[in-house]
């Protein structure tokens, strides 16, 4: 059950990554397009955009996957408040321990994602809504760090497009100079 789980949380993380792309991707094509047709008619942009396709669609994957994980934060704190039930006290080591490694046994796409730390010295019944928040805590800091690399991917993308479109925009230029005055010249004679 947990296998089957696992395999349809990453085909769908896959699946949204994919889309994901095709709307970044279309959406950078008409604002590159946009700002000049040149741009995206180069070799440099095609290189470019399959550099970036591979490079959004690790994050993109990942992204998903981690917001599915999220989606499981409440069942974890859940399935806890039901493996506790009945316990009271202090949680020490040895306890902590055997929680988390349940926790993640039962929910593996948590454990994926979640460095869960010790929970040593809660009291019992704080226990579930700490598992909860450090799944949370985890998984938001790890979602940002995804949007700021989809973002810093793009921006990088999108500069070495433009920093060669520059480049070609000026040797065309000139080219198209240096043709043209030689016509000047044959033409006085």
């Amino acid at each position: 059950m947990i296998f089957f789980s696992f395999i349809s949380t990453t085909i769908s993380s896959i699946f949204y990554g994919f889309l994901a792309i095709v709307v970044i991707m279309a959406v950078l094509y008409v604002v590159l397009r946009s700002i000049d047709r040149g741009i995206v008619q180069t070799p440099i942009f095609y290189i470019t955009g399959v550099v970036l396709a591979i490079l959004l669609f690790i994050q993109t994957t990942l992204m998903f996957g981690a917001m599915q994980a999220k989606d499981m934060a409440d069942a974890a704190q859940q399935y806890v408040s039901e493996m506790i039930e009945g316990y009271q006290g202090i949680v020490n080591t040895d306890e902590s321990q055997k929680v988390i490694e349940n926790v993640t046994d039962e929910f593996p796409i948590i454990g994926k994602f979640v460095d869960l730390t010790s929970f040593n010295g809660l009291d019992v019944s704080d226990l579930p809504a700490a598992i909860h928040a450090s799944i949370v805590d985890y998984l938001n800091s790890y979602l940002w760090r995804r949007v700021w690399w989809i973002l810093g991917i793009v921006i990088v993308a999108c500069a070495v497009v433009m920093l060669f479109n520059d480049n070609n925009a000026s040797t065309n230029k000139s080219v198209g100079k240096a043709k043209t005055s030689s016509r000047k010249k044959y033409d006085d004679f």
